[in-house]
Order: structure tokens, then C-alpha cells, then sequence
């Protein structure tokens, strides 16, 4: 069984393969593009999401991993779709060529591509849904999601508006969620046509600022949520939440509130394990006291404990939100702001560097 770990960075693509997770080859490709997520068919094809301030996004794809094709299409928005304002004061400072100036909706990154009943799908900001029946060659936007009724009350969090999370139903190709910062939680049960908002008992002051979701496809209505304001979990798809903090470390937000603050949130679907990364809140956004530590669930969210045996001592680094994920068979890898990556191949047991060095990590994906 290889191991295949796709590190998307500012300024690349670190591939690392293994055959046992302890012994691992590495590969940079992609070179000078933001690589902001990736995915892989079923038919063993892998996308990688690029980005750059002056052309814009892009798909790459490749068979072995070594040669890339760029495809023609990418997402993109209409010319006449209006774009929200706050999102265009977020982003434009890297907006060189001056194209929001006339406020029209633009696919400025894509955060997330998720292939699932076939169809691959990519969620972007300015927070928008697109997906692609034909292996990327064309993208339709699901309309239903992207002009959804309450669009022109949804709110940009500081990292702009976006799509950042998509979830499956393994069982229901008609089901699917969306995570928006900060819009909060969409679910479909029609297929796309109609969305509707899943954040009820979620804390909130502004806005609904979910930073990543998680769940296993084949027990879709179990789902945890790594939010602004704390860590969640639902038993019915999102109707309900209920906070699942119990042993994470408790930080205090910039406006006093107190909650688990982060961004990754991972489950590893064979023991069913849920991973997430605690940071010392809004303010700081490093690890509490400076030590880096993952935090681990076996019981659903009940409880959480440290695991943290061969991550560094000190290290004042972030973990963006799609920079974690696991192989489902009890390997987890992610990366950090400072260029390192770190993988498990025991749920957390035992840490290891898989590189340090790199350039900023901004999405992590597993393939076995």
C-alpha cells in the first residue's frame, strides 16, 4: 500500500510517497503556483488547485504525479454576478491588475476540490459552488448555492468570503454542506437546487465563522465542526449542534468570549478518531505557550486528549484550516506556516518531521 501526501505551499507542491508511512520519498513540483488543494478521482487521476496574483486560478491534473497538464477550464463566476464589497476590501490588497474595481464576482482561490458520486466539485471564494462532470474539462456553477437568497447578508471573515469545506453523503448524492466563512454551514438535500443554513446552537456574535468540518460519508449525520467560537459536534446533519470541548485547552477571543479556537479539524474514518490543533485564540494564533500540540478524540467528541510525543518543544507556528488530513487508516499529516510537515502513522501515538523548510503550507491531502 503506497502513501501519497500532496503539501500544497505559497510557492508550490511538496509530493511525498511511502510504502510503510515511516520511510518517505519527496518530490517539489508545481513550482511558483499557490497550491491551495487537491484531490483525486476514481479513477486515479489527482487535481491540484493553483493560484496566483497575477493569473488568476488554474486546475493542474496528472496520472503519475510527475507530469502535470494544465486544463483549460477553471471556475468562474459570470460577468454580470455582482461581487460582495467587504470581499473585495479583504483580498484587493494583491489585487494588481485592479480587476474588482468594478465590483463584479471573482473566483480569486480555490479552497477546496471534493470528488464524490462522480462529480468533482470545487468551492472558492468569493464564496461560490462549481462543480465538473467531466474530470474538469467544463464547470457549471450550482446556482442554488450561489445565489442563494440570504447571499447579500453573508459576511466575509478575515480571510475573505469563502468556500472552504465540502462534505459528502456516501449513502445520498443528493446531499451535500458547505462551510462559508463566515456565512456558517449550507446543506442540500435536494441535489443542489435549494440550500439551506445549519447553525443552530452555534455560538455566534457576527456573522457564522465556520473554519472546517468533518464527518465520515458513510455516517453522514455525525458531523464536527472546528468554529471560530469554539469545536462542535451534530448527530442529525447539522440541524442541531452541541460544543464537544471536554479537555481541549480554552482560549480567550479578542472580544472576551472563551472557547477552543482552531482551524483543521480531521477525522480518520476507520477507528474513527477526530483530530484538531488548538491555537491561544484570535489574537495570537500560535499554540498555547508555544508547544505545538494535536488533540485527540476516540469517543466522538466526549473527550479530547493531547498527543503530542515528537512534535517540537517550542514552535510558534499556525495551522491553516485545509492544511491537516488523514490516509483514513490511521495515518494524519499536516502542515505549518513555518514550512514543516509532521505525519502519524499511529492516530498520534508517535510524531514525525516528513520536512521542515518548505514554504508556507496552505493545504494538506492524504492518498492511499
Amino acid at each position: 500500500m503506497t502513501t501519497v501526501i500532496i503539501a500544497g505551499t505559497k510557492k508550490g507542491a511538496a509530493i511525498f510517497k511511502s510504502d510503510d508511512r515511516k520511510n518517505w520519498s519527496s518530490d517539489f513540483v508545481l513550482k511558483g503556483w499557490h497550491v491551495t488543494a487537491s484531490a483525486r478521482d476514481d479513477k486515479g487521476r489527482y487535481y491540484a488547485a493553483l493560484g496566483s496574483d497575477v493569473f488568476g486560478v488554474a486546475i493542474m491534473v496528472s496520472d503519475d504525479l510527475k507530469e502535470w497538464t494544465q486544463l483549460e477550464s477553471a471556475p468562474r463566476f459570470a460577468a454580470t454576478d455582482k461581487g460582495n464589497t467587504d470581499h473585495h476590501r479583504i483580498v484587493g490588497a494583491m489585487d494588481f491588475e485592479g480587476k474588482y474595481k468594478d465590483g463584479g464576482r471573482f473566483v480569486d482561490q480555490i479552497w477546496t476540490l471534493h470528488f464524490a458520486h462522480g462529480n468533482l466539485y470545487a468551492g472558492v471564494s468569493e464564496a461560490g459552488l462549481f462543480v465538473s462532470r467531466d474530470r474538469g474539462a467544463s464547470w457549471q456553477g450550482v446556482d442554488g448555492f450561489n445565489n442563494h437568497p440570504s447571499r447579500g447578508e453573508w459576511m466575509p471573515g478575515a480571510g475573505g468570503l469563502t468556500a472552504h469545506t465540502i462534505l459528502s453523503d456516501a449513502n445520498n448524492p443528493n446531499r451535500m454542506w458547505v462551510g462559508v466563512s463566515a456565512a456558517g454551514l449550507f446543506r442540500t438535500d435536494d441535489g443542489g437546487k435549494t440550500w439551506a443554513r445549519k447553525n443552530e446552537g452555534i455560538d455566534s456574535d457576527i456573522g457564522q465563522c465556520v473554519h472546517r468540518l468533518t464527518h465520515d460519508p458513510k455516517n453522514a449525520d455525525v458531523i464536527y465542526r472546528q468554529d471560530h467560537r469554539g469545536v462542535y459536534k451534530s448527530q442529525d446533519a447539522g440541524d442541531t449542534w452541541q460544543r464537544a470541548e471536554s479537555g481541549l485547552p480554552i482560549a480567550e477571543l479578542s472580544d472576551g468570549h472563551k472557547c477552543s479556537f482552531g482551524f483543521p479539524i480531521v477525522m480518520d474514518r476507520a477507528s474513527h478518531s477526530i483530530f484538531a490543533v488548538p491555537l491561544d485564540g484570535d489574537n495570537f494564533r500560535f499554540p498555547a505557550n508555544g508547544r505545538l500540540t494535536v488533540y485527540r478524540s476516540k469517543d466522538g467528541a466526549s473527550h479530547w486528549s493531547p498527543q503530542l510525543n515528537g512534535l517540537p518543544e517550542t514552535n510558534f507556528v499556525g495551522i491553516l484550516r485545509g492544511a491537516m488530513s488523514a490516509d483514513q487508516k490511521g495515518g494524519v499529516y499536516f502542515g505549518t506556516t513555518s514550512g514543516a510537515v509532521f505525519g502519524t502513522s499511529d492516530l498520534g501515538e508517535h510524531w514525525a518531521e516528513l520536512a521542515s523548510g518548505l514554504p508556507r503550507v496552505l493545504s494538506v491531502e492524504a492518498y492511499t
